[in-house]
């Protein structure tokens, strides 16, 4: 631990300076903010005998934050903390100042991946080989090696500002105790609960112009059924986002791997396709990463790939559904952000194409018996987000 003082006020009005800016200003020069989406990161030039860490990253919570990926873990702090004991390697570092408490992460310096080599586009070979090493050192990591504290539910209790959704209960976990198909059903009563159900006073009317049915992802839905035929897995850590943003590509051709919000213990399978999905790899190339990850992961995690010829797709069709609530409610906010501006026509054009695109692709495990053309969605955004409690 580092002794250092960093004051830690509280913001007392909403044009004064986050807590974050704050103990970021404290420490050293400030070349932030930067952008994230789950936290608002500040990048600060350390002074004094911090100077020797090179630039770090404080942040907090962002208030705004749209949540539709269940959380385990109480702290991303407390993963890396446990990533870093554990020898995990190319993870931010994690450090505190000893008097006030402020917590910062190493700032790796480089490029996204997905700057390099957009969605779409073959990965190059040396980093394929990262990724793979990844899922690799994932793998070795059981239930009961990570300290990090899961979250728990707490009925009455409101939840801290800025945080996300409750997750599972220690002796809930979604693979430590329980089967892959337990898995993805908790996976599913949290999209159904708290991504389409939580959302429906706001966004209701909008996914019934859309045609997403009132009772999507219950029990006797098709991806209920889907789940319910998993093989069985043996869980293991899981980062639950890896995405060409999420990889750092360092000078030295290095990949770091950051934003672990979403870490869990599960079924690895899980993750592959989510990398999978997020990563959108030409077809060539996925098929490789999938025969990659299985010789890697399996020499680690025995077992790891039983079922997968008929699993992925199931992980696979589970994403396609849970996009379509993301990306509507987002679409849905940048619509009605965008209302009564010069910038309000473009964006309607991009929503329209873009939540087109995500419903035929999810019109399957979402049982949709029509998907409505792009200019029936551009309607329905331009009527309905013009509301303001959706500005």
């Amino acid at each position: 631990m580092i002794s250092v003082a960093g004051p830690t006020a509280p913001r007392t009005a909403p044009d004064d300076p986050s807590p974050a800016l704050q103990q970021a200003e404290a420490i050293g020069a400030v070349d932030g903010p930067l952008a994230g989406y789950h936290r608002e990161w500040y990048v600060v030039r350390p002074q004094g005998e911090l100077t020797r860490l090179g630039r770090v990253k404080i942040g907090e919570p962002r208030e705004d934050a749209l949540w539709f990926d269940r959380r385990y873990f109480a702290s991303e702090d407390e993963v890396l903390l446990d990533l870093a004991r554990l020898g995990v390697p190319r993870v931010p570092p994690v450090h505190r100042v000893r008097q006030s408490g402020t917590v910062f992460h190493g700032f790796i310096e480089g490029r996204t991946l997905a700057s390099l080599t957009p969605r779409g586009r073959p990965v190059a070979p040396g980093h394929l080989r990262q990724i793979i090493e990844r899922f690799a050192s994932l793998s070795r990591l059981r239930p009961g090696d990570l300290h990090a504290r899961l979250l728990r539910d707490a009925p009455g209790r409101a939840p801290e500002r800025g945080a996300a959704p409750p997750g599972p209960a220690a002796d809930e976990g979604p693979g430590p105790g329980g089967s892959s198909a337990h898995f993805l059903r908790e996976l599913l009563a949290f999209t159904r609960e708290h991504a389409h159900r939580a959302r429906l006073p706001q966004f209701g009317p909008l996914f019934a112009r859309l045609g997403i049915p009132p009772d999507v992802l219950g029990p006797h839905s098709r991806l209920a059924a889907e789940a319910a035929r998993l093989t069985d897995r043996p869980p293991c850590l899981l980062h639950g986002d890896l995405h060409r943003a999420n990889f750092i590509v360092d000078p030295a051709d290095a990949l770091w791997t950051i934003d672990w919000e979403l870490a869990a213990f599960g079924d690895p399978l899980y993750d592959l396709a989510t990398h999978l999905y997020l990563m959108d790899y030409p077809p060539r190339q996925r098929s490789q990463v999938i025969d990659q990850w299985r010789q890697a992961v399996t020499a680690v995690l025995p077992g790891a790939d039983a079922g997968l010829a008929d699993d992925l797709p199931r992980y696979l069709a589970y994403k396609r559904a849970q996009s379509v609530f993301a990306d509507v409610v987002r679409q849905a906010v940048a619509v009605g952000a965008a209302h009564g501006t010069p910038a309000q026509a473009d964006r309607l054009g991009r929503t329209a194409k873009l939540v087109h695109d995500i419903l035929a692709r999810a019109a399957e495990p979402l049982e949709l018996t029509d998907v409505p053309s792009p200019g029936a969605i551009e309607l329905a955004y331009a009527d309905l987000c013009a509301a303001p409690q959706l500005r």
